[in-house]
């Protein structure tokens, strides 16, 4: 961690809006460049030494680059404690994330490492070796646009690291002469390409190391031939692979000839044909690829059945065109849900309670959908500060403490304001009987923290909905809820309010929240299994939450509460998650089932 965490305003130019992420000589935010309007994610490094150097090289590697699948360098600054430097903002995930989630079709992996390739030959040409090519350094963009990023370590014209730093990089993806120290050339940025294919194409690195000796050793010791591995791909681009698996620099190929074999490998798979015909002429490298979509990122395969279902047709423009458009209109809304989330919450909740004029709440709910698409925290916490007035009418001691519960709520959500507002959604998919899909949605959260805070939040916001609406809480015997409304109505006194909310929400709500957070966490092993591991990581998440929630019940009412509502909401996410199961399997997963 930086030894300061910058933020507001900072180098008299940036204005920091939220962190992107943060490592061990760096934090990255996203903010706005005061002097373009433009958003940019911003490198914070702290102004020491040796981290200035690095800082400088960076830039200096970064500025000569100009290549549609480099994140390009925007501008850069310095105050006292940091040197700033801006990039072009990348909104979507790194091809390490990408790969667990299974978003690319294997044509796509060689397309997307041809991609790299592409960038890196333009680096090359530019004498500059990047030397920390790895899944997490690759960024695909929710359009499906690839980019090759950090610099950091970059190697420009001749080495000018220090001896201490020429182990500069990512273990697990480094060269045999990189690992020992040798002077470096662009075969090693080739290697480490060849490596990010063969680990995404067999799911497994076998050159993972916890040491330098260790890497030496496996160096030693190993020979890959995804050739040997994956034998149901094209033999054009594996052969290539493992030529640029080499150990050997001088027997790898140029970035553009393994480019050339990953195409040919890729054009081939979406035909159909075992390889391409050599005499057809490679085409032109794209950055883009065709990043499969997931609706709140949880249930991919429903949309994903729908626009790929046939690769062939969808290369040759057949198949059904309404599965195509269809697919492709959830594609393109689908960055745009968490504006369409506020906006549609907003309405909704706002227009609960009377206390806004007639169409107020549909203009609250607009203006802070359109402030989402730019700043979903912002947009997020307009929806629910305007609640507060409707708390207000009804009871002015429901102020107070709502207050400060929101204040709260959005300092934890300020790292994911996205997600603020999901909570929202636990109501709906509750009423529809399918209460067990919400945590698998908010189960999507990379932070485990947020996850069991969204899981929780939403298990409450779900009881008081549908408490105070009339409906009772389907889940928890919390009868009481119901007639709250009209108890706390007039009550200014904070305490003599908050006691009576929580004496009618009970301990019941408290405990569905903690079995809510619980399997918002562990949704992620259910999400990234297959086969028949799916079928049951997913019958123990589901068999324990549906008994947890049973044990409520009993345990607070002496019976059972709801036994067909809470049954009928796990087979909604069992549904879901038999669909995934059922999907056949193929390259490796096919191979290793069989096995």
């Amino acid at each position: 961690m930086p030894p300061l965490y910058p933020e507001g305003i900072v180098a008299d130019r940036y204005r920091i809006i939220e962190t992107i992420g943060v490592g061990g000589s760096a934090t990255v935010f996203e903010a706005e460049d005061l002097q373009t309007g433009e958003m940019v994610a911003l490198k914070a490094i702290p102004a020491e030494e040796k981290l200035r150097k690095r800082a400088r090289r960076e830039m200096r590697a970064a500025g000569s680059l100009d290549h549609g699948a480099i994140v390009r360098m925007r501008s850069s600054a310095e105050d006292d404690d940091y040197i700033y430097v801006a990039f072009e903002l990348v909104r979507g995930n790194d091809l390490s994330d990408v790969l667990k989630e299974k978003r690319l079709e294997e044509s796509e992996i060689l397309r997307a490492v041809a991609a790299v390739c592409d960038a890196l030959e333009h680096a090359h040409a530019r004498s500059v070796i990047h030397r920390d090519v790895k899944p997490g350094n690759i960024l695909l963009r929710e359009d499906g646009i690839l980019k090759l990023t950090d610099f950091g370590i970059a190697q420009i014209d001749q080495p000018d690291a220090t001896v201490d730093e020429s182990l500069l990089g990512t273990l697990s993806y480094m060269s045999p002469e990189q690992v020992r120290g040798d002077m470096l050339t662009g075969s090693t940025d080739v290697w480490s390409a060849a490596l990010v294919a063969y680990e995404a194409l067999t799911r497994r690195n076998p050159y993972r190391s916890k040491n330098p000796v260790e890497l030496s050793e496996k160096h030693k010791k190993l020979r890959l031939s995804l050739h040997r591995d994956r034998p149901d791909l094209p033999s054009v681009a594996t052969k290539m692979i493992d030529r640029a698996l080499d150990l050997d620099n001088q027997r790898r190929p140029l970035p553009g000839q393994l480019r050339d074999a990953l195409l040919r490998g890729a054009i081939a798979m979406e035909r159909g044909q075992a390889d391409m015909d050599p005499s057809i002429e490679v085409p032109r490298p794209d950055a883009r690829v065709r990043l499969r979509k997931r609706w709140l990122r949880a249930v991919p395969d429903l949309i994903e059945d729908l626009g790929h279902r046939d690769a062939d047709a969808r290369v040759g423009g057949e198949g059904t065109d309404a599965g195509l458009r269809v697919a492709a209109l959830l594609e393109r809304c689908q960055p745009y849900w968490p504006s369409a989330l506020t906006g549609v919450g907003g309405a909704v909740l706002l227009g609960a309670l009377p206390f806004y004029p007639t169409g107020w709440p549909i203009a609250i709910g607009i203006l802070a959908a359109i402030v989402a698409l730019r700043l979903p925290w912002l947009g997020a916490g307009l929806v629910l500060a305007a609640g507060l007035p409707l708390l207000g009418n009804l009871a002015f001691g429901l102020v107070p403490p709502a207050a400060i519960l929101l204040a709260v709520w959005m300092t934890l959500m300020l790292r994911d304001g996205r997600r603020a507002l999901l909570p929202l959604v636990a109501p709906l998919v509750t009423l529809c009987f399918a209460w067990a899909l919400y945590p698998l949605i908010v189960g999507a959260s990379p932070r485990v923290l947020v996850r069991a805070v969204l899981g929780g939040a939403g298990a409450l916001a779900m009881t008081v909905a549908l408490g105070l609406a009339g409906y009772g809480s389907p889940l928890t015997p919390t009868a009481d809820l119901a007639t709250l409304a009209n108890r706390v109505a007039g009550t200014d006194d904070v305490i003599v309010t908050a006691g009576m909310v929580a004496a009618s929400i009970g301990f019941g709500p408290l405990l569905l929240a903690v079995v809510w957070g619980a399997l918002a966490v562990t949704a992620p092993a259910v999400l990234a299994a297959r086969g028949t591991a799916l079928l049951t990581a997913a019958g123990l998440w589901l068999g324990i939450g549906t008994l947890a929630t049973f044990a409520i019940g009993v345990l607070l009412a002496g019976t059972l509460v709801a036994p067909l509502e809470i049954v009928m909401g796990a087979g909604a996410a069992g549904i879901v998650i038999l669909i995934r199961a059922r999907r056949p399997l193929t390259g490796s997963a096919a191979v290793e089932n069989a096995n």
